[in-house]
């Protein structure tokens, strides 16, 4: 049986083929009637585009690349899970490309991306999408991108983030309500714009409540279970010991409660621990963690849309949306003891 062709699609939707194309590639200002029509045409005779065929026509790849660089394992695989469904939904392909962030030939080698792959726009993720010399590069180049939780908002590209620092306030905020006053707090990676919101909103809840900000209950980590570890004994071995601690993601978490465990901190009963991310290991381990539900899944999704706007040159609602954020609580934390 041959494969069924545009001009069928058209013949069985009793529509010109160019309603077709406009149908499936969601063009705006086609009648209801008409979508209704064309989509229950495509799928009767079960038609499939031809991405390459169509790319020659239109003079684009329909291909999306995902720029990344995040040591969250567990972020990121939601976020590609997010951004795919989205492509699959409007006739894309997406193509994954890791980024070090860090790295001297960072810019040099997204220029041999451009040069010699082809795809019709970016999305940038945090901390690429605050990269100046990058989204320079991309403007010069014409291509257009979205950005995924920017710590600048001032580029006029369409950009998704979720309120990190209302979620960590809030979580701050649930601790202290617990009756903790001395709360650590863990910080994310320096390059990340979202370290610097969730430890704001730390501030903000211990400022609201008249609990003055201590030093000594502030480390730096990298978003990794090592940093996690790391940092839990740097305040774990302190005289004045706090009796809950904040991680800014869950593998950082983790590595707290690895470490109580290793001193035989009792969990919750004599330390509170709370996370970032609600990532899978926060519910793989005992106790489970409570932590922050961000949607990454959704925000992806909405990327991908804003993007796909963008290349088709079809106006915004908004150039922003934000996400709200959930606290998820679990079994490492309690009331102070």
């Amino acid at each position: 049986m041959n494969k069924a062709t545009i001009k069928d699609v058209a013949l069985v939707a009793e529509v010109s083929v160019k309603t077709v194309s406009r149908v499936l590639n969601n063009e705006p200002n086609v009648r209801p009637v008409l979508q209704d029509r064309v989509h229950a045409a495509v799928k009767t005779l079960g038609f499939k585009r031809n991405p390459l065929a169509r790319g020659l026509r239109g003079q684009q790849s329909f291909i999306i690349t995902l720029l990344y660089s995040n040591p969250n394992p567990g972020y990121i695989l939601e976020l590609q899970n997010g951004a795919l469904n989205r492509c699959i939904q409007e006739g894309y392909n997406l193509q994954i490309h890791p980024c070090d962030h860090n790295s001297a030939d960072l810019i040099s080698s997204i220029e041999s991306i451009v040069q010699y792959s082809t795809q019709d726009g970016f999305i940038l993720t945090h901390p690429l999408c605050d990269n100046k010399a990058l989204t320079d590069l991309l403007d010069e180049k014409g291509i257009p991108f979205a950005r995924i939780s920017p710590f600048v908002h001032e580029h006029p590209s369409p950009y998704v983030y979720s309120n990190d620092e209302q979620a960590a306030f809030d979580m701050t905020n649930y601790l202290i309500s617990l009756g903790h006053t001395k709360i650590g707090f863990i910080k994310g990676h320096p390059d990340f714009g979202a370290s610097q919101k969730r430890f704001n909103g730390y501030q903000r809840a211990l400022e609201s409540v008249n609990i003055a900000l201590d030093d000594n209950l502030i480390k730096q980590g990298l978003f990794t279970f090592e940093s996690g570890e790391s940092c839990a004994r740097q305040l774990l071995n302190q005289a004045e010991k706090p009796t809950a601690i904040f991680a800014s993601n869950d593998y950082m978490a983790a590595g707290v409660l690895k470490v109580s465990a290793q001193m035989k901190i009792n969990v919750p009963a004599e330390l509170s621990i709370v996370g970032y991310d609600d990532a899978p290991v926060s519910k793989q381990i005992w106790p489970s963690i409570t932590t922050i539900k961000q949607p990454i899944y959704s925000i992806a999704e909405h990327a991908v849309e804003k993007l796909i706007r963008k290349i088709k040159k079809q106006p915004f609602d908004d150039i922003q949306t934000e996400f709200d954020c959930e606290l998820v609580l679990r079994n490492s934390s309690s009331p102070c003891a």
